[in-house]
C-alpha cells in the first residue's frame, strides 16, 4: 500500500510538471504570428522582408530570422527554432525599455530602431556566427545567441555599445597588451555597458538576469582584485591602469566617479579623451583609481 502511495504521489508530480512546462514548449511560426497573447500587448509581429539579417562588421555575414518586430527603440528579429510568444512578448518589453533606459542615461538621440537579433538554438560548426552563450555588436546591430532560460539579459550592455557606435565614440582608453587573453578589450566602455546594465536591472520591472547576480557591483570588483592579486600580471594586464582591465572593476570604477565625482556628461569627456582627466576631475588617472581603490576596503 505504502509503494502503491508512492507511485501515485509521482505520477502526480510527473503530470503537475508536463503541465507546468507546456506554456513554455516551442512554437510554430504560425501559432506566433497568430498569437493573442501579442496583440493583446500591442506587439505586431511579421514574418521579415527578407528571411536574413544582415551585420556590417570587417566582413558582412548573413544571420537567417524567421519573425520580426518593429518596436519604438528597437527592431527586433528572431532566428528560426525556441521560440514562444510569451518568451518574445517579455524580450520585446524589456529590449523597448532598456533601450529607453540607455538612451536616457547617456543622453544620446537615435533617429531609428537599433537593430537586434535573437537566437535561442545553439549553432552549428558553419554557421556564420557560432557565438553561444553571450553577445556582441557589429556596427550598430547586437546579436545575443543563448539558450532561452538564461534570457532576457545583455540587451542593456550591448545597446550602449550600439548607441555609443551610432554616435561615433569610441574612448582612447588603453586595452590589454596584445598576447593577453583579451588583448582587444576596450574595458573602459565595458565597464560603462556593465553599469547601465546593472543599475537597469535594479530600477526595471522585469526579470533581467545581470553578470553580477544579486551583489553589488563594488563587491564583484573587490573580489576581482584579491583574486588577481590587483592584476599585477603585466604580460596579462599591461601597465597602464592594470586594475580596470576587466569587466567588474572598470564597471566598479565608473561608478565610482558617477557616485562620488561628478555627471555622465563629466565622465563622457574623459571617455571621449582620457587625457582630460585631471582637467575634469582635478586629479590625474592614476591618482583616482588609488581613491577607488581605497573605496573598495569598505566592501
Amino acid at each position: 500500500m505504502r509503494k502503491f502511495g508512492i507511485v501515485l504521489a509521482l505520477l502526480v508530480v510527473l503530470i503537475a510538471l508536463l503541465v507546468g512546462c507546456s506554456g513554455s514548449r516551442e512554437q510554430d511560426i504560425e501559432t506566433i504570428l497568430a498569437s493573442e497573447l501579442l496583440r493583446s500587448q500591442g506587439i505586431e509581429i511579421n514574418e521579415p522582408e527578407r528571411p536574413y539579417y544582415r551585420f556590417s562588421a570587417r566582413e558582412d555575414f548573413d544571420i537567417e530570422v524567421a519573425l520580426h518586430v518593429l518596436g519604438e527603440h528597437g527592431s527586433y528579429y528572431f532566428t528560426p527554432g525556441g521560440w514562444t510568444d510569451e518568451l518574445i512578448g517579455d524580450l520585446v518589453a524589456v529590449s523597448e525599455d532598456g533601450l529607453r533606459f540607455a538612451k536616457d542615461f547617456l543622453g544620446i538621440e537615435v533617429s531609428h530602431p537599433l537593430s537586434f537579433v535573437f537566437n535561442v538554438t545553439e549553432p552549428t560548426d558553419d554557421h556564420p556566427m557560432p557565438m553561444w552563450g553571450g553577445g556582441g555588436v557589429f556596427g550598430t546591430s547586437a546579436y545575443i545567441s543563448m539558450e532561452a532560460r538564461l534570457l532576457p539579459s545583455l540587451i542593456v550592455h550591448e545597446a550602449v555599445h550600439a548607441i555609443l557606435r551610432y554616435d561615433e565614440r569610441q574612448s582612447n582608453f588603453p586595452m590589454p597588451p596584445e598576447t593577453a587573453l583579451m588583448g582587444h578589450a576596450m574595458f573602459l566602455e565595458e565597464g560603462l555597458c556593465d553599469l547601465i546594465d546593472f543599475l537597469f536591472a535594479a530600477q526595471t520591472e522585469h526579470p533581467y538576469r545581470t553578470n553580477y547576480g544579486n551583489n553589488h557591483l563594488h563587491i564583484e570588483a573587490s573580489r576581482t582584485l584579491n583574486r588577481r592579486n590587483n592584476f599585477a600580471d603585466e604580460a596579462e594586464f599591461g601597465t597602464r591602469y592594470p586594475e580596470l582591465m576587466s569587466y567588474e572593476t572598470a564597471a566598479s570604477f565608473v561608478y565610482f566617479l558617477l557616485e562620488h565625482h561628478g555627471t555622465i556628461g563629466d565622465f563622457m569627456r574623459v571617455f571621449d579623451d582620457i587625457y582630460l582627466m585631471e582637467e575634469v576631475y582635478g586629479v590625474s588617472m592614476y591618482d583616482m583609481i588609488a581613491k577607488w581603490m581605497a573605496y573598495l576596503e569598505q566592501f
